[in-house]
């Protein structure tokens, strides 16, 4: 998860994630939903989740 996170960071798609990890797209997805889930990012806010969790992953 911390791989697809930083790969999010560098502004990758969920496609070149799974390219780059070797992985489907369904398991990105799944990396990525886990993500959301531990950095406790709401579904369904008004702010865009994807850059709120790379903006979490920066300030580590």
């Amino acid at each position: 998860e911390r791989e697809v996170l930083a790969l999010m960071a560098e502004g990758k798609s969920n496609n070149a994630i799974a390219e780059a990890i070797v992985v489907s797209g369904g398991a990105v997805e799944k990396h990525i939903s886990n993500i959301f889930l531990k950095l406790d990012l709401p579904p369904a806010t008004g702010d865009h989740r994807r850059v709120l969790a790379v903006l979490r992953y920066l300030e580590t």
